[in-house]
């Protein structure tokens, strides 16, 4: 993690002027950081304490959401993970862990949500299910609601669908609107320069207004030259080298971040329990670090525990 950006988002945070999505990067990386001289000098016993009670109260806001009737092993699992929350604040190997997500991202209508990561791709959850990796300076943006699976991306973008044969999703970018019912794709829209249309797994179609471009397979993309309006249909490169960079799990499911792993690291990675794989966490990786330090920050957060065969590349990720 940029260590001078934070102190820069810190000093906003102090004289007020820091937005919500900066504000909850500092609520999730002030532990790691708090041990440093030049972080705690700059703050007063009191700024001290209200970041910290601003945490803990994340944490009971957490708590109190999850408190529905449950069975009781889903109950103690809450608690398991909330004092872990406790016990590990300030632990910087428990790269930035927090169980609040934090304000949402500010809503650029009374309608519409919208996520704009500064520093790190940001991977969400969206209200079906479907998870987005989106690329640090791009935007997304989408109805609160979410009842027409309908997203509008500046930028990149990997997106990976929950599939609902009744309601397709469908994503406006650069002019072009591409419509999917269960896939894996990227779309690339620059302000400047050429629309590019990646599918990794599954199938897509590709619009101009009212202009069919083409249908994508896995390992196919289009091109779109908003220019001159040609576009051109050809074999997939391999995954782009942004979405190899530091990286801010958004409020996700275990098994949703397992999946981007597994597509990371080209590892398998199983989760037999049924309620870990719906535990929620949010956090912070960095582009340099290895499928086990994520693992191990990951599971000593949930109080889980993992198995790795490098040999096979197969991780089994469980509750002890």
């Amino acid at each position: 993690m940029d260590h001078s950006y934070f102190l820069e988002i810190l000093q906003k945070y102090r004289e007020g002027n820091a937005s919500p999505e900066e504000e909850r990067f500092l609520l999730a990386s002030y532990d790691a950081f708090a041990s440093q001289p030049d972080v705690t000098d700059l703050l007063t016993p009191e700024e001290r304490e209200r970041l910290g009670s601003r945490m803990h109260a994340g944490i009971l806001q957490q708590i109190t959401a999850q408190a529905v009737p449950t069975p009781r092993k889903t109950m103690f699992a809450v608690w398991k993970v909330a004092a872990a929350v406790l016990i590990l604040a300030g632990a910087a190997t428990v790269a930035f862990l927090v169980m609040q997500p934090g304000p949402k991202a500010p809503a650029v209508a009374a309608t519409d949500q919208s996520v704009q990561p500064v520093q790190e791709n940001n991977l969400i959850a969206l209200p079906d299910g479907s998870t987005v990796l989106v690329s640090a300076g791009s935007k997304l943006r989408y109805a609160s609601g979410f009842n027409k699976r309908e997203v509008f991306l500046e930028g990149k973008a990997l997106f990976t669908v929950e599939q609902q044969a009744k309601q397709p999703f469908v994503v406006y970018a650069g002019g072009l609107q591409t419509t999917v019912l269960g896939t894996t794709f990227e779309v690339a829209a620059p302000q400047d320069g050429e629309v590019t249309v990646t599918v990794f797994k599954g199938k897509v179609r590709v619009d101009r207004e009212a202009t069919p471009l083409g249908e994508l397979s896995a390992n196919q993309q289009i091109v779109y030259n908003a220019g001159d309006g040609q576009s051109r249909q050809q074999a997939a490169s391999q995954p782009a080298a942004w979405q190899q960079g530091d990286l801010l799990f958004d409020d996700v499911t275990l098994q949703q971040a397992a999946t981007l792993l597994e597509d990371r690291f080209g590892f398998r990675i199983s989760i037999p329990d049924e309620a870990l794989r719906s535990q929620r966490f949010s956090t912070t990786f960095g582009s340099n670090e290895p499928l086990e330090q994520a693992l191990k920050s990951i599971c000593a957060f949930l109080q889980a525990a993992y198995t790795i065969d490098k040999e096979k590349k197969t991780v089994i990720i469980y509750m002890p």
